[in-house]
This record gives C-alpha cells, structure tokens and sequence, in this order.
C-alpha cells in the first residue's frame, strides 16, 4: 500500500510541475494545506480544492521565474510521505531572487491526498510525524 501511497503523492508533484490543473485529481475534495509551521509570510492555509488551487496560483504568480526540485520523498507509512523540495525563484515586483528549502508532509488515504503539511525543515516535518532522523 505505501508504494501506492508514494505514487499518489509523485504523481502530484510531476502534475503541478508542469502547471497543469491534474495535479488537483491527486487531492481529496476536502483536502487542506496547512502552511502554519512554514513561517513563511507569502504562504496561506487553504481548504478544499479551488482554495488550494488559488492559493497556488497566486503563489508561484508572484514569481516572474520559478522553479522547484524534489530532493527526495519518503515514505514514513500509515500513509504519510515526506517531500523535501527546494525551490528557485525571482521576485515579479522586487526581482530579488530567492532560493529556499522547506519539506512537505503529505497524507494519503485512500488513494488521495488529504492532507499537506508545510514546514520550514525535513527535521521539523519528522519531529511532527513522531519520527527522528
């Protein structure tokens, strides 16, 4: 089952890389971004799917360049898999560029992803599973 559960989440992720709207196929209609513990002041939290898709939007839409690299996923079972995820961007108003890493916690049940979890570190996002490095 985790294999399945590891190709939800890949699936996801190869789908908003090329930007197109099969990425929400992945996500429960219910599904909720959690962007709480990523401090990060241009994240917000979102619930369902159009809350989820408009938060994305606007996100990388404040970039006139952008781009993110998987470093890895992990399974950590009873459905959560670990993102670790660097991203490359410039400001589309500031043209500062930015470069940061953060990990995403995904869950998965029944073949859908439930839940997203942002934190600014791999570390944190384990701590928060119960799980040490």
């Amino acid at each position: 089952m985790s294999q399945v559960q590891m190709e939800v989440v890949q699936q996801h992720i190869d789908a908003f890389h090329r930007l197109d709207g099969s990425a929400l196929s992945f996500l429960d209609q219910h599904v909720v971004l959690d962007t709480s513990r990523a401090a990060a002041p241009d994240w917000e939290s979102a619930y369902g799917h159009t809350a989820v898709a408009d938060v994305m939007r606007r996100y990388v839409g404040a970039f006139e360049e952008y781009a993110y690299e998987v470093e890895r996923i992990t399974d950590l079972g009873s459905g959560a898999v670990l993102a670790t995820v660097t991203e490359r961007g410039r400001g589309k108003q500031s043209g500062v560029p930015v470069e940061r890493s953060f990990a995403a916690l995904y869950t998965v049940i029944e073949g859908k992803i439930a839940r997203v979890t942002m934190f600014q570190t791999e570390r944190e996002a384990l701590k928060a599973a119960g799980l040490s490095e």
